[in-house]
């Protein structure tokens, strides 16, 4: 499917999701049209080994949107377009035109009992994230796919007084590449999660039933199926702790290589939920699954001038995962944007690979802001263990965004972060190293303009993998 047939049919879609249903009292739409023109000077677009070889260029940039939202009635809906186009002054091979394109929406079928979530979005991404920033688009090159992706999820719920509250949900997804290498990787799939949990009359001794079953098609032919079956237990000892207990089956199907755990098995898991405070949580389980032990870990705390979180959980999972659109479903305002943000920084290291991997990942973000200062940093480390002989993949990382008003209506930025990524199907390292620094003068209620400098580096221990890049970008936002 090429570009201008999907963005038919995701305009179709969202027809469809606004006028699918007729809103009983719905409000009015919240329209707020976007532009940002940008132009960077970069001294190594083709991200060259060498300064030799090393091309630079200048970019004029558009990018052209809304966003738009409407709730009330029925049907609550977001809806996001941006149209980015990129013209290279010394190589206008590459030029392009990116559409971007986010929708959510949930209606009300019938009243408090049946709904309908959809999803979908249209966007770019790296086809080789090894090759660089997952999000930069300007010395991407022809390493980028337009993705598109879908979700439709009809659920029921109801309360059984006191006694119980049931869950029953079914989603059909699926996730489309544009470029003809990855055709492969396209995939469809279905879900089925259904649970009954205790209600309010269980204040000392509360359970849990649920189940769940993915199935996860390829171009490609391979299959993947998780299906779990589980119950809980969980002993309140105080409004404020509380212990539980879980155990069940799952019957797992996916191609392994021979010797490997088969992933039909029983599991269990035991933990608590503790709240001291209303600032201060903490949870933390211990169990068994089919690849081994299991442990989780999230502790959050706000103080007065910061959060902080911690978070380790261990997950089995494959691309369709990965990609799974229903993960967008927490955008708001210019996030749903895929635009270059000289603040924000996306590290992307993992490659397009359709195989399931055993997942475990830490992660530790603490933010705040005191007076005319703001600040976030956040640190992982994220190892991805394959079911199949691809080989394992590492990555650790740390980004930082600093903020200071240094006078009314003008900010400076300092922003960066470091990742190592290691692959040991090629025995490849990769080291990464990006710093940034900008400042941002507000010049009226609803315009923005932006200085930024950027350099990144990259240390590879794959041949012609090292390069370095300085750029300079100059920006001017509006909204209407």
């Amino acid at each position: 499917m090429t570009a201008l047939p999907r963005i038919g049919l995701l305009l179709a879609c969202g027809l469809l999701l606004t006028g699918g249903v007729a809103p009983a009292q719905a409000g009015p739409w919240e329209v707020t049209p976007r532009v940002r023109l940008s132009h960077t000077f970069t001294d190594n677009v083709n991200r060259a080994a060498t300064s030799r070889e090393a091309e630079s260029d200048s970019v004029s940039q558009v990018n052209a949107g809304l966003t738009a939202r409407r709730a009330g009635g029925r049907t609550a809906l977001d809806l996001a377009y941006n149209l980015r186009g990129m013209a290279y002054w010394d190589d206008d091979q590459r030029n392009r035109v990116d559409h971007q394109f986010r929708a959510n929406s949930t209606t009300e079928l019938l009243r408090e009992s049946l709904f309908l979530d959809a999803s979908a979005s249209y966007d770019q991404r790296i086809l080789d994230a090894r090759e660089g920033l997952g999000q930069d688009a300007i010395t991407a090159g022809d390493n980028q796919t337009d993705v598109f992706r879908y979700r439709v999820s009809p659920y029921w719920r109801r309360a059984f007084g006191r006694l119980a509250s049931a869950q029953v949900r079914y989603s059909r997804e699926g996730v489309d590449y544009a470029e003809a290498e990855a055709d492969s990787l396209d995939s469809t799939g279905d879900r089925l999660q259904a649970s009954l949990s205790s209600g309010p009359m269980f204040t000392t001794l509360g359970w849990g039933l649920t189940y769940s079953r993915e199935e996860s098609d390829y171009e490609d032919g391979s299959a993947v199926t998780f299906e779990t079956l589980e119950a809980l237990l969980r002993l309140n000892l105080s409004p404020q702790f509380s212990l539980y207990a879980a155990a069940g089956e799952e019957r797992n199907d996916f191609q392994q290589d021979p010797g490997r755990a088969r992933p039909d098995d029983n599991f269990w898991r035991a933990g608590f939920d503790w709240a001291p405070t209303v600032r201060t949580s903490l949870g933390a389980s211990y169990g068994e699954r089919f690849f081994g032990d299991t442990y989780s870990l999230d502790l959050r705390h706000r103080s007065r001038f910061a959060n902080w979180r911690l978070s380790y959980a261990e997950t089995v999972d494959t691309l369709s995962g990965y990609e799974r659109v229903d993960t967008l479903q927490g955008l708001q305002g210019e996030d749903v944007f895929i635009i270059f943000n000289p603040e924000t920084f996306t590290f992307e290291a993992w490659e397009l690979v359709p195989d399931v991997y055993v997942s475990k990942r830490l992660d530790l973000t603490v933010s705040g802001e005191r007076r005319r200062l703001s600040w976030a940093v956040t640190a992982l480390r994220d190892e991805r263990s394959f079911e199949t002989g691809r080989g394992d993949e590492q990555i650790e990382a740390l980004r930082f965004n600093l903020g200071l008003e240094v006078a009314p209506r003008t900010r400076l930025r300092a922003n960066g972060g470091w990742q190592w990524a290691e692959y040991a199907a090629d025995g490849r390292e990769d080291d990464l190293l990006t710093l940034g620094l900008g400042v941002t003068r507000q010049l009226g209620p609803r315009t923005t303009a932006a200085l930024d400098l950027r350099r990144q580096e990259r240390d590879s221990t794959a041949a012609g993998g090292d390069y370095e890049e300085n750029r300079l970008t100059a920006s001017l936002t509006a909204t209407f």
